[in-house]
């Protein structure tokens, strides 16, 4: 990936006007501002542009600027078929586009992914390299390489890098990033902008008052604690925590060492540590006590702005703006917070069906698109369904039905691979999709919709055996 990095910065470096089309969730735009700091940095002209997936309207539209080069955050990989006619770069994590010559049920090997396809580019890319996407590194981590080949200086980008890999979820899995993240979360120690420690690692840990980040830490699952508003507080008053601070509720950030002590102890009496403990990125040169000092909360900011079509809010805010961009994002985050709480009832209350392999929910246009598979991941991780499953939400949205797949890394391990699943239907039923092994997304047409669910429940068969 450094050396497909180095090459990507050197055909950056050779162009004079570039455009820069990402992704719009909280990696996409952690992605699209590597990438337009770093084209800043070298002193190059560019336009950046957000979209919500790469279908052939959308490229359309692209090649219709004549750009002299495009690079390509967060997205791309998987859709080299299309871009017949351009030039430039891809950073993605997504699983690249398959060589249509490999023999059906071969093992697949490097080669087996295009590294141009249907147009001029450098991928840098790390299922090209036997990575895993999903856990490995991140599309604002891919850029970062190549930010971090056009100048050393660069790599104080690197909390970015690691704002992109914690907002696709990359800690999840022991608590920690691992592969490439980590020597990216060693370039931000190293420029001083990322620190890292083993502590309680919910989320709200800066902003929410502790009691209500106990309320509503969803990895947590303890009777009289969990949604539940008076029993969360009386367990904190219970260990001598004061709340209030003169009038203002007191966060996990703002108690002391023997307060956090206390409450550790006591929640590892009831649940496992692992269920809580893990590490917690912060970025130092932000106010503590805001959303912008940790890493969950300033990626939950910026999937608030990508998530309610103000991609640009949040992109401003990974560029530096702390002024009215930041204003207008944190109204939409507290927007943000309401419709996945709102929503993941409606999606509870509709119900979930089952079928032999998967499990779905189709909520109409009851829960906004963009969101649709946040709100399934949050159902899927409540334990309050089936987790031998994979869960497949629905939504109506501009351009058809926005299928949103979510697994388990015990599935994945299994042989689950939501991205595969998502390729094949579409290619078999028309539509766009893609994605990684354990969260995926289709777009399709509404009377396709029973179609790909009876494929999509066979495909996911075959892989689990």
């Amino acid at each position: 990936m450094k050396e497909a990095a180095a090459r990507a910065a050197q055909r950056l470096r050779d162009s004079s006007n570039i455009l820069v089309v990402s992704h719009i969730d909280a990696d996409g735009l952690s992605a699209a501002a590597v990438a337009s700091l770093a084209l800043d940095f070298i002193g190059k002209t560019h336009e950046v542009v957000f979209t919500k997936k790469m279908d052939e309207a959308f490229i359309a539209e692209v090649k219709a600027k004549n750009p002299e080069l495009v690079w390509f955050t967060d997205l791309g990989s998987g859709s080299t078929d299309l871009l017949g006619g351009l030039h430039g770069v891809i950073s993605d994590h997504h699983r690249p586009s398959e060589s249509p010559t490999r023999p059906t049920g071969a093992r697949k090997t490097l080669f087996d992914f295009d590294e141009h396809g249907g147009g001029d580019f450098i991928q840098v890319n790390p299922h090209m390299v036997g990575r895993d996407g999903g856990r490995d590194i991140s599309g604002a981590g891919c850029a970062y390489l190549v930010a971090k080949a056009l100048g050393p200086k660069l790599k104080e980008l690197a909390w970015l890098a690691i704002a992109g890999a914690v907002g696709d979820m990359q800690d999840r899995e022991g608590g920690r990033l691992t592969g490439t993240n980590r020597e990216i979360l060693i370039d931000g120690q190293d420029t001083g902008v990322l620190e890292v420690e083993e502590d309680l690692n919910l989320f709200g840990r800066e902003t929410r008052p502790v009691w209500k980040m106990l309320q509503y830490a969803n990895d947590l699952k303890i009777d009289g604690i969990t949604d539940n508003y008076e029993g969360s507080m009386e367990f904190c008053m219970g260990l001598g925590i004061n709340l209030k601070k003169g009038e203002e509720w007191r966060s996990w950030s703002d108690l002391r060492k023997t307060e956090k002590r206390s409450m550790i102890a006591a929640l590892g009496r009831l649940v496992p540590r692992e269920d809580f403990i893990g590490e917690v990125y912060t970025f130092p040169r932000e106010r503590k006590g805001t959303e912008l000092h940790e890493a969950k909360e300033f990626a939950t900011l910026l999937n608030s702005c990508g998530r309610y079509d103000a991609p640009e809010l949040g992109f401003r805010v990974c560029k530096g703006d702390r002024g009215e961009s930041l204003d207008l994002a944190f109204g939409l985050r507290k927007g943000h917070r309401r419709q996945l709480v709102d929503s993941l009832k409606i999606m509870e209350e509709m119900g979930i069906t089952e079928l032999r392999h998967i499990q779905f929910v189709h909520v109409g246009d009851m829960v906004r698109d963009t969101i649709v598979g946040t709100v399934a991941g949050m159902l899927f991780g409540s334990g309050r369904v089936n987790d031998r499953k994979p869960i497949f939400a629905l939504a109506v949205a501009d351009d058809g039905i926005k299928v949103s797949g979510r697994g388990t890394r015990a599935l994945v391990d299994a042989g689950l691979d939501l991205s595969e699943v998502m390729r094949k239907a579409t290619e078999k039923l028309g539509g766009v999709g893609g994605g990684h092994n354990i969260a995926a997304g289709a777009t399709i047409s509404p009377e396709k919709v029973d179609e790909f669910l009876a494929l999509a429940d066979d495909i996911v068969g075959q892989q689990l055996g």
